[in-house]
């Protein structure tokens, strides 16, 4: 099995860094070597993790083989027993700060030795080890060396005599799983405290500058972080809980050493959905431990039964009224996106961004409750266990309610995070696939891209939201009328930017009359009604707010070559809609035509419309005799066609009845 230690190596600095641990951190082979005592110097380790020279971590690899399994049990146990006892007892000052985390990853080699209970010799004593084989006398043992401190985490794996050996944990305490994630939440525990204490050096990897943070965040947590150590017993509960949910259950807690207040958050149930859930969170809060706007976790215990983060102020529900404030929601944006991207460019997906998961905690925003992010492709454990919906009804994103783990991409945060704005500024509270935008100004544009139904069509990444973010707040915000003159111009030359950007504007003002009667009636209808069909909810927005001008604005009346204008651009893009069997946006479009026409009574358009209607058949015809059944003025308007049997008989029989009907 010798062989092997260099890939088993391998894949333990494989799953720490995927865990958050910077590689550079790591040490293996020669250099992996820790302080020892009692004359021995320094002892060696298979992997050591030092940061700034202060070691923090070492793991040693150890195997046990037949035929004489007890000679060699003696020899191992000795050998672990001295190596821990060296480092624990070394007095150094570059030991001392942190009391190192001693790890030990053994795989017994199976064979009829290593089950065959044990026989206890004449006289010897009646000692419990007697009757067990020596596979069950390794967990025990190693249940002793961590009860008693020497190991603080041990991966126990039995493996076949086959070349490509087969893997089994005896123990389920002692998993390999456990066994990784636990030393790597104590490494971050031990970095964190650092950063907190000292100011960070450019060697560390990290995206963010912890100088972003004033040097005290982590401060008044520092001596729980020195002592994580996954005990429950280090902190005092009240006795009800502040706060819970389907799957855990967060008390105000102290730890009792330095009487610092903290949050404690529990577990409710043994069941796998809860279990992976909180380990899913103090995964990624590992992972992002170092990010000045993620949560972090200062404790936890290994099997992820509960886990211990800073007491936060309040939630951004607690400042709603604040966030109404633009600079104050940029804000919160903005820390958003930070933690975001640093998350995304590790794969993961949040997937439960809402008001009371972003928390004030000590003047900065964070991002708390991964319980149900989605991991990196590849590393979900089982993907059908979150079900066919998951998240937040309201926030999450619609792609989240059909196949949340295959569906789910970086784009399912930016939605969320849009709803979250729009939340803001609105003070409702969003509906699953109902459209909500705040009143007009650079956020309603924002969100609108963000909160699109279809994810191709939102921002992409946290830097694409950021770029829409500050081209939105750098327009110069004069009458939308100036603002949209530059964008016509160049939309008319065939511009796909501006055309996009143009008609984005003009539904940002909803109530603005020129901006649909002199500007969207001037741009070729043949250029916008391609990014209409594309964009559905754009397409409604746009003609439900067209609809609304029919009776002008204030004192300002409709002129007659205005409404001839309007009903002759809503007729061009119905056309470009029923001949690529666009349905949503031909009725769209179709009704309110009608209801210009209804209102208005343009002879000119109607002579075009006409001849079109003639040639309607099938789902456009069907679209177009809904409109006129719900509009017989306009129906009426074209009585002609009610005895034309080339006509389809569906819009005959709508303007029959719009002809016979009182008026």
């Amino acid at each position: 099995m010798g062989n092997r230690y260099g890939e088993l190596v391998t894949a333990v600095v494989d799953s720490l860094t995927t865990r958050g641990i910077d590689p550079a951190w790591i040490r293996i082979g020669r250099a992996a070597e820790f302080p020892g005592s009692y004359g021995l110097g320094r002892a060696a380790w298979d992997l050591a993790i030092f940061r700034d020279d202060i070691p923090l971590a070492a793991v040693t690899i150890k195997t046990l083989g037949g035929p004489s399994y007890g000679n060699n049990f003696n020899n191992r146990i000795q050998e672990l027993t001295g190596n821990a006892f060296a480092v624990r007892q070394h007095d150094g000052q570059s030991i001392e700060r942190f009391r190192p985390y001693l790890g030990l990853f053994f795989i017994i080699q199976e064979g009829e030795g290593a089950n065959r209970p044990l026989r206890r010799p004449r006289g010897s004593s009646t000692d419990t080890i007697w009757g067990l084989s020596y596979k069950e006398r390794l967990g025990e043992t190693f249940a002793q060396f961590r009860s008693d401190g020497l190991y603080d985490g041990i991966a126990y794996v039995s493996a076949s005599k086959d070349e490509n050996p087969s893997l089994e944990e005896p123990r389920p305490d002692m998993s390999v799983n456990g066994f990784v994630d636990a030393l790597a939440t104590r490494v971050l525990s031990y970095v964190a405290a650092l950063s907190a204490g000292t100011s960070t050096p450019a060697s560390i990897h990290t995206p963010y500058a912890l100088s972003e943070v004033s040097s005290d965040n982590l401060n008044r947590y520092k001596e729980v972080l020195r002592n994580a150590h996954g005990d429950r017993a280090a902190y005092a509960l009240d006795r009800l809980p502040m706060g819970e949910g389907g799957q855990a259950q967060v008390f105000r807690a102290v730890h009792k050493s330095s009487q610092t207040e903290v949050a404690f958050k529990r577990r409710r149930s043994k069941r796998d959905l809860a279990v992976s859930r909180m380990q899913r969170e103090i995964e990624i809060s590992r992972l992002l431990s170092t990010h000045p706007h993620a949560m972090p976790v200062l404790d936890a215990e290994p099997d992820g039964a509960w886990f211990v983060m800073p007491m936060a102020d309040a939630t951004a529900e607690d400042h709603h009224e604040q966030l109404r404030d633009p600079e104050q929601l940029r804000d919160l944006v903005n820390a958003m996106a930070s933690v975001l991207s640093e998350a995304h460019k590790r794969d993961w997906v949040h997937r439960d961004i809402k008001p009371s998961n972003i928390l004030r905690l000590q003047g900065r925003w964070v991002l708390a409750d991964w319980g149900i992010g989605r991991r990196p492709r590849g590393q979900t454990t089982m993907p059908g266990r979150t079900g066919r919906y998951i998240g937040t009804e309201g926030f999450a994103a619609p792609e989240l309610s059909m196949d949340p783990h295959e569906t789910t991409t970086h784009a399912s945060d930016i939605y969320s995070l849009g709803r979250v704005i729009a939340w803001a500024l609105t003070g409702q509270a969003p509906q699953a696939n109902v459209l909500l935008l705040p009143p007009a100004g650079p956020w309603r544009s924002i969100v609108r891209a963000a909160t699109q139904p279809d994810p191709a069509l939102r921002p992409q990444s946290i830097e694409e939201l950021l770029t829409l973010i500050a081209r939105e707040f750098s327009v110069p915000q004069g009458p939308p009328v100036e603002q949209a003159a530059p964008l016509l111009t160049a939309a008319c030359t065939g511009d796909s930017t501006s055309i996009d950007a143009l008609l984005v504007l003009i539904s940002d003002y909803p109530d603005d009359y020129d901006l649909y009667l002199d500007v969207l009636t001037r741009l070729p209808p043949e250029l916008a009604a391609p990014p209409l069909s594309r964009n559905p909810q754009l397409a409604n927005a746009l003609m439900h707010a067209f609809a609304g001008h029919v009776g002008g604005v204030g004192t300002r009346l409709v002129q007659f070559g205005e409404a001839a204008r309007a009903v002759s651009w809503l007729h061009a893009v119905s056309a470009y809609a029923a001949e690529r069997s666009e349905w949503d946006l031909l009725d769209e479009a179709v009704r309110t035509m009608c209801w210009w026409d209804e209102s208005w009574n343009q002879w000119d358009p109607q002579d075009v419309v006409r001849p079109w209607l003639r040639l309607l058949d099938g789902d456009a015809a069907s679209i177009m005799a809904s409109a006129f059944r719900d509009h017989p003025g306009s129906a009426r308007h074209f009585a002609t066609l009610a005895d034309e049997q080339a006509v389809d008989l569906g819009i005959r029989q709508a303007v029959r009845t719009a002809v016979e009907r009182p008026r």
